[in-house]
């Protein structure tokens, strides 16, 4: 019992620790869009301030990752992704400490090599890492055995690299339809987008109800997101909670930065 409490009050102070050190710590941009040729080289900026009230020590590493699935969850790894660039990136400085109501700028240089492969789509994570700390005096008494924990947090930032010869936009709407009952009082439907392109589509969701009746006819915005070349994204559109009952006719549309094009699909349904 008492190692199961102390397993306990570790993740909550982990977890506690985490929130608090997220709201004294913040990094920007997000995410970083690089658009560069072959053989040439950028440099882009991001901020990292330290709005706590004591020093701290950072460090800037890169990685690949992936995102399997209809999800559109990031998964680091450290190899094995033919379409990765995190040794095509370098930061300055790499290792850095911020004193209480300080900022630093971070560089962030992207080399593309001259090969055939830069001319694919690409991306990687950069991540700004606090360093490792230990509660403990570290003497190692059986005491203090499996009380040194070691904290650790990092903030992510997304980084793409499209060549200028990677034009071809395409996005394909895979399934539609309603996930919620007939009765729910909360409407919900689902839509499986594909990136059939290769580009990476930021898409901007959006929903054309019209009632079949009335003829009465209204267009509902939803959250955007992005899927990477081959990728799936499943998305969750909710309807307005006050549509009257009746027969509507649903349009879902993906607008995904296309000059001609959009990708839809349409379904009836009924609110009873």
């Amino acid at each position: 019992m008492r190692n199961i409490f102390l397993s306990l009050t570790l993740i909550m102070f982990t977890a506690i620790w985490g929130t608090t050190l997220a709201q004294s710590v913040s990094v920007s941009p997000s995410r970083l869009y690089f658009k560069e040729a072959p053989g040439s080289f950028r440099t882009q900026t991001i901020r990292v301030s330290n709005n706590g009230n004591k020093a701290e020590s950072f460090q800037i590493t890169f990685n690949n990752f992936t995102s399997e699935g209809n999800q559109g969850k990031t998964q680091i790894v450290e190899e094995g992704n033919e379409r990765g660039c995190s040794h095509w990136l370098s930061a300055t400085p790499a290792f850095f400490e911020l004193e209480p109501g300080t900022s630093q700028e971070v560089k962030i240089m992207l080399q593309v090599p001259n090969t055939p492969e830069a001319n694919n789509v690409r991306w990687a994570i950069a991540a700004v890492k606090l360093a490792k700390e230990k509660t403990g005096s570290g003497s190692g008494s059986e005491q203090e055995t499996g009380m040194q924990i070691v904290q650790t947090f990092q903030f992510l930032i997304h980084i793409f690299q499209t060549p200028p010869t990677a034009k071809h936009k395409e996005a394909n709407v895979l399934s539609f339809n309603r996930l919620s009952q007939a009765s729910d009082s909360v409407q919900m439907l689902g839509m499986e987008v594909a990136n059939v392109g290769e580009t990476i589509l930021d898409c901007a969701p959006y929903l054309d109800i019209v009632n079949i009746s009335t003829g009465v006819s209204q267009r509902i915005k939803a959250r955007g997101f992005s899927i990477l070349p081959g990728g799936q994204r499943e998305i969750k559109l909710h309807l307005p909670k006050d549509l009257p009952k009746g027969k509507y006719s649903i349009l879902g549309v993906i607008d995904y930065g296309s000059d001609s094009d959009l990708a839809g699909a349409e379904l009836e349904l009924e609110l009873l």
